[in-house]
């Protein structure tokens, strides 16, 4: 392996690198190490290429803007030294397409004016609040007609939506608050904007509000149909999109990867303005370990495929398809020849069938053409021209998900969500989620993230009571099994053979564990705590709840404190055994 010191190439830093690295990048594709300095180094639009991809669970755009664009490269390694990336306006910082045995280490990431605004509740009256947002840190204009502030990246973005509220002294979410939108906004001047926000009962002076008013348009690091690439010591202090998207990938690695509030500029509670990882569709093995989620504007984890339905019959190899989703639509390569696609009946989740695919074809965003190997079965092909009652899920894109050694700081919504049928082992982590700190999800009939779980782990993790602070859709639980069944049945359950031991939950009395549609499902050996740190809630719950589930295992378990019950509820179940 050749090594290159972008500096004997006159990459120098303090200097706009856009062009010339991108140049640098084309010209070696295999077998090279590039070699940044512990400095800083600038990218910018107006010096970037734009490229067409489709991009998981993120808006649809023509184009993306690529800061660093690693293309077909092969056994090639960008070692940061620690080097700071400085951007401007909307940008995607890494790109990797098609890339095999790539290593990104060493590297922070931030832009000077954020493409998300904090701002400090200075005065409150009756349903009013006045709202300071420093104009040095977050630099923004406002329009009154529109509810919007601009970056001053020329573009502009409602703010009123999913601002989160976090309290000054722990930065946490406060508790009790989930998503907070703004009725109306009018300024006072001095950068203090009285506004009247929804649930501002719970909020008070001093508070921290972390406000979304971006578009969806960039990941961090966006890898498509790549293999065996490992991320490794890079911190994002900001981040105009999903952190980091892997979609059609083969074996990712992520460790010590940070997402964290650049406190040492003064912003607190403001990191990445979404997903910190969104999984989509990959197969081999994804781990993530060692990293750190605090102040994300969504889930830090998502690890899911992607369901559409079927539209219309055109003959007995070929269904017309369609993707449900606006931001998870278009993809290049849902399926390719070969490929093992599982038919699923949208009303009871239940798998109907499998066949392998012979090609993929787009006609446009939303709709496209596949094509089969060899002749459908009658059953099949009845319930795809019976109108959306089958969904269909690319089983060949699936991954084993391995989640070890983490922090999950205090972020908008869920820890982990997970929907694939490969093993998952979730283990040593720290939960303080201000939703459930993991949902084990799955459907075809709401966001058509799919995956039906076979085999999940999860053990000797702490979650502790900030956990399920606030109520967020599937949040029923610090632990959630919350597929999307519209017609459930306990002989049928959904997700099969989850194992929850060894774990410690500090709760304040909300359920620990709620389960939907769920087969073999054990819950032993836990520590529960019953936390003092907030009042009983005012209608006590079962701490663990089953609904539709069969084959359940409560066993070894130790309650720690003054709870007013101890036994489950069970609707619509059987055979649960329990010796608590």
């Amino acid at each position: 392996m050749k090594t290159i010191r972008l500096s004997e190439y006159g990459i120098l830093p303090n200097t706009d690198i856009t062009a010339s690295l991108f140049a640098l990048l084309e010209q070696n594709k295999e077998d090279t190490e590039f070699v940044f300095e512990n400095a800083d180094y600038y990218f910018s639009p107006q010096h970037a290429i734009r490229r067409d991809f489709r991009i998981s669970n993120s808006d649809v755009t023509p184009y993306r803007t690529l800061a660093i664009f690693l293309n077909g490269m092969k056994n090639c390694v960008l070692r940061g030294n620690g080097a700071r990336l400085w951007l401007s306006g909307h940008m995607q910082v890494f790109t990797l397409d098609h890339c095999s045995n790539v290593r990104l280490e060493g590297f922070t990431v931030n832009w000077e004016k954020p493409l998300v605004a904090e701002g400090r509740v200075v005065a409150k009256q009756g349903e009013e609040l006045d709202v300071f947002v420093d104009p040095v840190l977050f630099p923004h204009r406002f329009v009154n007609e529109n509810l919007e502030f601009d970056t001053g990246n020329d573009e502009w973005f409602p703010c009123n939506r999913n601002i989160i509220v976090f309290e000054p002294h722990s930065l946490r979410a406060r508790r009790g608050v989930s998503d907070v939108y703004a009725k109306s906004i009018r300024p006072l001047g001095s950068s203090i904007y009285r506004m009247h926000l929804t649930c501002h009962e719970e909020i008070q002076v001093g508070d921290l509000l972390n406000m979304r008013h971006n578009a969806r348009i960039h990941a961090g690091i966006f890898s498509e149909k790549c293999s065996d690439i490992t991320v490794e010591n890079v911190t994002f202090y900001s981040c105009g999109g999903l952190g980091c998207l892997s979609q059609f990938c083969h074996n990712m690695t992520y460790r010590a990867v940070h997402f964290l509030p650049d406190k040492r500029a003064g912003r607190m509670v403001s990191s990445g303005r979404d997903d910190g990882m969104h999984i989509t569709c990959n197969s081999g093995t994804v781990t993530i370990t060692q990293c750190t989620f605090h102040a994300l504007m969504d889930d830090p984890i998502n690890v899911h495929g992607c369901c559409v339905t079927a539209d219309e019959v055109v003959n007995d190899t070929t269904l017309r398809c369609k993707y449900r989703h606006p931001q998870a639509c278009g993809f290049l390569y849902w399926a390719e020849a070969g490929d093992e696609i599982g038919f699923i009946s949208r009303a009871s989740m239940e798998a109907i069938g499998s066949a392998r695919a012979a090609a993929y074809t787009l006609e446009d965003h939303m709709t496209f053409l596949l094509s089969f190997d060899r002749p459908l079965p009658k059953d099949i092909l009845d319930k795809a021209a019976a109108g959306n009652a089958l969904a269909l899920d690319n089983l060949t894109h699936t991954a084993a998900f391995i989640c070890t050694n983490n922090r999950f700081g205090s972020c908008r919504a869920r820890g982990v969500l997970v929907s694939t049928p490969k093993p998952v082992r979730i283990c040593n982590n720290y939960f303080e989620s201000s939703g459930s700190a993991i949902l084990v999800a799955g459907d075809a009939n709401h966001w058509f993230e799919s995956g039906e779980c076979h085999d999940v782990e999860i053990s000797h993790n702490v979650f502790t009571d900030a956990c399920l602070a606030s109520i967020y859709q599937f949040c029923d639980g610090v632990i959630s099994i919350s597929p999307v069944v519209s017609d459930p049945d306990e002989n049928k359950p959904y997700h099969k053979n989850i194992r929850i031991t060894d774990n410690v939950f500090d709760t304040v009395g909300v359920p620990v564990l709620y389960a939907f549609s769920c087969s073999g499902l054990t819950f032993s050996g836990n520590r529960i705590f019953k936390s003092p740190s907030t009042p009983q809630q005012p209608e006590s719950k079962a701490p663990i709840r089953l609904s539709y589930c069969n084959h359940v295992s409560l066993s070894n378990n130790q309650w720690i404190g003054t709870f007013d019950s101890v036994v489950p509820s069970a609707d619509h179940c059987q055979n649960v055994t329990n010796d608590a």
